[in-house]
């Protein structure tokens, strides 16, 4: 099965003796900016594994390929997974049918929150943290979320800063001003959200939602 993407995506089985893994393959196109050693592949393998040291759920990397014209990386595929963006426009649309995975929505909401914090605090600024590159599963004890698609994120030496975390925090399609506040609260508690946050993270968010109208219009030509 193929993904619509920039990049060629598509699922396929990993034979490891008699087991057949199902994976996910995403090949990587190589310009200029990709160094030997620096490409998107593995950039993503270095997250990942970072990731996972930390305990943040991602898929495992199982594979890694690099030719002169392009990066391939194989991870293991989320089984039964949604994406984030299933609950968000079942939010903005009730009329929709409800995602697969069960949960109500401000537990969602509450998840992405403590998801970022836990990502920020071991130093990972995400850069692309959008509501198709965060998956959710059924856990025992309720979501259990997932962060796909990692070579754009960086691995900082400490805690990242706070313009940088409310980057990343602008950028979930959290269209209702009472669900903006549930995610700020929740990822700053125990303590209050800084008063300078509210502002500034409606500027970063009103940028980013400017720029996706723009991508969309130039969409055909960055292909």
């Amino acid at each position: 099965e193929r993904y619509p993407a920039r990049h060629d995506v598509h699922e396929a089985l990993l034979a490891r003796g008699a087991e057949r893994i199902p994976v996910v393959v995403k090949r990587i196109r190589r310009d200029f900016r990709q160094p030997d050693g620096n490409t998107r592949a593995e950039r993503a393998t270095r997250v990942a594994r970072h990731l996972l040291a930390n305990g943040i759920d991602t898929p495992e990397p199982l594979g890694l390929e690099v030719t002169p014209d392009e990066s391939v990386l194989v991870v293991r595929k989320v089984e039964g997974a949604v994406q984030v963006r299933a609950f968000f426009q079942w939010r903005d649309d009730p009329g929709r049918e409800p995602p697969a995975v069960g949960a109500p929505f401000d537990e969602i909401v509450t998840a992405l929150a403590r998801l970022a914090r836990r990502l920020h605090d071991t130093g990972v600024f995400f850069r692309d943290f959008t509501d198709g590159n965060v998956l959710v599963t059924q856990g025992r004890e309720g979501p259990r979320l997932w962060l796909v698609d990692l070579d754009r994120a960086r691995i900082r030496r400490g805690p990242l800063g706070t313009f940088n975390r409310l980057r990343d925090l602008a950028r979930p399609g959290l269209n209702r001003v009472e669900d903006r506040k549930l995610l700020l609260r929740t990822y700053f508690a125990p303590a209050p959200v800084p008063a300078a946050v509210w502002g500034l993270h409606a500027a970063l968010r009103r940028r980013i939602l400017a720029w996706n109208r723009l991508k969309r219009v130039l969409r055909p030509w960055r292909r």
